[in-house]
């Protein structure tokens, strides 16, 4: 539903990323099958970064993108914390915080409805973390999260959460991340 904000929870190895490659068709699935709505447009955030070109400039990775203009792009990257040189810096000389937020803007320029997002805050400093929750918080559409940082996936409230390997699912409670 819109809105919904669902985590996945489970050691490492548990599967949690291979069902958002699922979700994403990156993925054949072992078991069952992956519906997505016809109005659902997804935007995903891979642990490896894999959707950005790391030998082009970072300003070039949002060409294939709804941002048009390059006064618009630098202004979307700005926004994001790339701005100056960084903007125009080979995507693979960035760092690991950096490159996530390209790959963060690279999202936002596409106006998703649904977010898939496999840890997120990898690589990221404090301040950009909270800088990223703060901005998830306000998101309006739906949202499937992994992550292992606690204050992150507290400060999002998410309404559910599923937990695998043991494929439990039901709303959201704090508790769960004892």
């Amino acid at each position: 539903h819109k809105g919904d904000r669902m985590v996945i929870i489970g050691r490492n190895g548990a599967g949690k990323s291979s069902l958002l490659r699922c979700i994403m068709q990156m993925q054949e699935p072992t078991n069952g099958h992956v519906k997505i709505g016809t109005l659902t447009h997804l935007g995903f955030f891979a642990q490896e970064h894999e959707d950005v070109d790391h030998d082009i400039p970072a300003i070039d990775n949002l060409l294939d993108t709804k941002v048009l203009t390059d006064p618009d792009r630098r202004r979307l990257l700005g926004g994001f914390g790339l701005s100056g040189e960084k903007a125009t810096q080979i995507t693979g000389k960035l760092s690991g915080g950096e490159r996530a937020k390209l790959v963060l803007a690279k999202i936002a320029a596409n106006e998703p409805n649904m977010l898939i997002l496999d840890e997120p805050t990898n690589n990221l400093d404090i301040p950009s973390i909270a800088g990223l929750t703060a901005l998830l918080r306000t998101w309006q559409g739906s949202m499937v999260l992994v992550s292992h940082d606690r204050n992150f996936v507290s400060g999002l409230k998410p309404t559910h959460a599923l937990h695998l390997p043991s494929e439990k699912y039901g709303y959201w409670d704090e508790d769960m991340l004892d």
